[in-house]
């Protein structure tokens, strides 16, 4: 059995919040729309919701552009130039999206849903193209734990810089994975900052989000 990968690891969990994050924002259009609009209680943590959404794609995609695929390329075989079109046209999506976001109220609920969707169409066979290419078993290859441990400490430096507000974008990390997923995902981080800060000193700035998180 081929032993995982620092970086791997990451990677797949990394897909599976924002895989879960773009069914969560779609099933809940959709049910939005079949009752003709938002509930009033749930539609600012909805909007919150679906903004960090935005957010986290547009760091995870920034630190493939500039940090993990110039490390990759060269060490392993993959459509780099397709993926990066890919990333492209997901920024593309990303702006409409975020115009969407403040006409959700006003009858924009049916373009958001149009650019979820459209997302989430590009989103599902990038992933699988990364995830065919960029494996364990190949990484480990041409990385040690060493090298891949100082790629991480990279790779999450610069997402921490362009994943949004940190009060909203951590718990929109944890409380999209669930069991050992997120137990792995939260291991790096300070005990401060995964039992005090986050369940706790910023709940009240995260809680509108909570229906749509595994809390």
């Amino acid at each position: 059995m081929t032993e995982m990968s620092p970086v791997v690891g990451s990677l797949l969990r990394i897909h599976k919040i924002i895989t879960r994050a773009l069914n969560v924002s779609i099933q809940n259009c959709d049910e939005y729309l079949a009752k003709r609009g938002v509930p009033a209680e749930e539609a600012g943590g909805f909007l919150m919701y679906v903004a960090t959404l935005k957010w986290v794609v547009h760091s995870h995609h920034l630190t493939e552009d500039e940090l993990a695929f110039p490390y990759f390329r060269g060490k392993l075989e993959a459509p780099y130039d397709r993926l990066r079109e890919d990333h492209r046209a997901v920024a593309r999506l990303l702006v409409t999206l975020e115009e969407c976001l403040p006409r959700m109220s006003s009858g924009g609920l049916g373009k958001l849903r149009e650019v979820l969707g459209e997302l989430d169409k590009l989103w599902v066979p990038h992933i699988k193209i990364e995830e065919e290419h960029v494996t364990a078993e190949k990484l480990n290859r041409v990385a040690d734990a060493q090298e891949q441990s100082r790629l991480i400490r990279q790779f999450e430096e610069h997402g921490r810089k362009n994943s949004g507000p940190g009060p909203l974008a951590l718990p929109f990390f944890f409380y999209n994975l669930e069991g050992a997923d997120r137990e792995a995902f939260l291991m790096p981080f300070p005990w401060l900052v995964k039992k005090v800060l986050v369940p706790h000193v910023w709940r009240a700035q995260w809680k509108p989000m909570r229906p749509f998180l595994l809390v």
